[in-house]
């Protein structure tokens, strides 16, 4: 529908007469304005915004009253249902001045194209200004999230960080839409804070820090010169692992987590997962290199994480592994105290950093695991253009534990909504090495969706609304990144596109039963052959010795190919599968044997019919 038709069928009404007036301004512009006409359209343009942003910048403090008198009420029925109410409105206030500022936008943009005059660039900066708004309202879902904590009063388990097992889905959000969804979220779960050292006998509630929700997070991946982490991890082979070293907050910790992420496929039994340790930040060139620094990591985890120390390090060496990329994103998780269950993660802000110098070698001395030009500054503008890719979108991460994989209610409202745009598999790590090193040939499926809106208004989407856009949106030439189960490939712009290719169990025992066919007929021919054995003179031994030889190359042929197309699954070859050659060869041998059985036996029944 046009945006006139859903602001009409989608307006809040205890807000009805606070919306922009839409047919008002669009009746205004019409085709040579005049000077005249123009001063006249920029007045009643901003008279209009400021009436609006006047009642956004109200309707905000109300809220903040609200939700402090609100507080006083927790504890009882009253308290719950306010809090439920005031989430709502708040819900409601959101989509308020979405609506608002995609109206303005359109008005702006019929503007430019009807009449001659340009005011989208001047109105740029104007319009980033006036969001500043609504990064207050992030406040007050905070707020609404730490009340919902004073409704659980559940103390906090401590947590060891060290082995991860969850099922991932991943989304991209479109900037436009993050504190709509963030609402969504916060009504069902609240904002996490993590808090190394809390006090062991406070709530969540009490134990709330306002700085500690939204979290820094850098990771430096390593890959080699022929980035093989980086293909096997595209097409997900099994037993594909990601190397990285990762730490929080805005500035260098003393201890750092070195971490393996490891893929593994259904039909192993064993689910993919993420272990880490901790190590002393001035060892970790020392550890990239070979040298033995255990004795500084038994120190921070104990005894129990020496095979995965030495395996993560033997992988670095043999592989030549050396810091490649580098990702940069701020973190907000939202989840319950006391329950790994469901945990949701929204990352905005990210970057990928080029971490490998052009002239490096695989077999150099590593002097530094980190870029000494790259702090955590968000947006990192003083690196070169080539070295950085900032990312247009946020990163919705929905894991779940347990054995049912059947999402609440309430996430399946989420990630069906028009918020999000699921992207199967995602990887920050295979998106930064594809669009940094130009050198790679194959990219992930996602790639060429990042020229495109994801947005999912009802109203027709406006392609010139990324002139709106203040973030930097990715090219189409720029564009590379992961996959997901696995792959066949296609061409792309002279790139090769990885397309996934799900393999389900089920193919596998396809493949078993029809190996388990080809034994059976073999059984049955081999019985046969025995049986002739039996009649007793050489003729017969003739021919069931034949029989039973064609038996064993049939057991023997159907052996491997079932060998053979199991690796291929595993591998996801495209294909194809099947062998034109080997039954047309068996099926020759098995008539050849069953012509001579019949010339071999033809002469003794000629001579019992003669002695009759």
């Amino acid at each position: 529908m046009r945006f006139k038709k859903y602001l009409e069928k989608n307006r809040y009404q205890p807000y009805a007469d606070k919306y922009l007036k839409f047919d008002e301004l669009m009746a205004m512009i019409k085709p040579g304005f005049s000077q005249n006409q123009e001063d006249s359209f920029r007045k009643v343009f901003e008279s209009e915004l400021d009436r609006v942003f006047y009642f956004i910048r109200f309707k905000h403090e109300e809220l903040e009253c609200r939700m402090y008198s609100i507080e006083d009420l927790i504890g009882n029925n009253k308290g719950l249902k306010e809090l439920t109410e005031a989430q709502d409105e708040m819900a409601a206030f959101s989509e308020f001045i979405r609506i608002n500022i995609e109206g303005f936008k359109t008005v702006l943009l019929k503007h430019d194209k009807k009449t001659g005059y340009t005011l989208v660039p001047e109105y740029r900066k104007v319009f980033k200004t006036r969001l500043d708004e609504i990064d207050g309202l992030n406040k007050l879902m905070y707020s609404a999230s730490r009340l919902k904590l004073k409704t659980l009063e559940v103390k906090k388990e401590k947590e060891n960080g060290t082995t991860f097992v969850r099922k991932t889905c991943k989304y991209w959000v479109h900037p436009e839409n993050l504190y709509a969804l963030k609402l969504k979220i916060v009504k069902n779960l609240p904002v996490y804070v993590y808090n190394p050292n809390p006090d062991p006998d406070a709530t969540p509630y009490s134990a709330w820090d306002h700085k500690l929700h939204d979290t820094c997070v850098s990771s430096v991946y390593l890959d080699n010169s022929n980035f093989e982490l980086y293909m096997e991890r595209l097409y997900k082979n099994q037993g594909s692992e990601a190397i990285r070293i990762r730490w929080y907050g805005s500035a260098v910790p003393n201890v750092v987590f070195v971490e393996r992420k490891r893929h593994e496929d259904n039909w192993t039994g064993f689910p993919s997962k993420k272990l880490r340790f901790k190590i002393p930040e001035k060892y970790v060139v020392d550890f990239l290199n070979g040298k033995n620094v255990w004795e500084h990591v038994k120190m921070l985890n104990g005894s129990e994480v020496f095979d995965l120390y030495k395996d993560i390090q033997t992988a670095i060496v043999s592989k030549k592994l050396r810091p490649s990329v580098r990702t940069f994103y701020k973190r907000t998780a939202f989840q319950l105290p006391n329950d790994s269950t469901v945990r949701i993660s929204l990352d905005t802000n990210l970057v990928m950093i080029r971490e490998r110098k052009a002239d490096e070698k695989d077999d150099d001395i590593i002097k530094q695991w980190k870029r000494p030009d790259a702090v955590c500054e968000w947006p990192f503008k003083h690196l070169p253009k080539e070295d950085i890719i900032r990312f247009p979108y946020a990163i919705l991460e929905v894991k779940t534990q347990g054995v049912d994989e059947r999402k609440p209610a309430w996430i399946e409202d989420v990630v069906n909504s028009s918020y999000v745009e699921h992207v199967h598999k995602y990887s920050k790590f295979m998106h930064g090495s594809a669009l940094l090193y130009k050198q790679i040939e194959v990219i992930p499926y996602w790639l060429p969706q990042m020229g495109t809106d994801i947005r999912k208004d009802p109203f027709h989407p406006i392609k010139e609304l990324k002139i709106m856009q203040n973030n930097v949106l990715l090219t189409q030439s720029e564009a590379k990144e992961n996959s997901s189960e696995n792959l066949s490939l296609i061409e792309s712009h002279g790139k090769k596109i990885a397309i996934p290719i799900r393999v389900e169990p089920k193919i596998f025992f396809a493949n078993e039963r029809t190996f388990l066919k080809w034994v059976q007929f073999s059984i049955f021919l081999g019985g046969v052959g025995t049986a002739i054995l039996g009649l007793g003179d050489n003729n017969a031994a003739w021919c069931g010795s034949m029989l039973m030889i064609v038996a064993l190359l049939f057991i023997f042929y159907a052996f491997y190919i079932y060998k053979w197309r199991a690796e291929k699954i595993r591998i996801r070859f495209p294909g194809p599968y099947d062998d034109l050659v080997g039954p047309t060869v068996l099926v020759s041998v098995f008539l050849l044997a069953l012509i001579l059985s019949v010339i071999f036996r033809y002469p003794n029944a000629i001579a019992s019919q003669d002695m009759d």
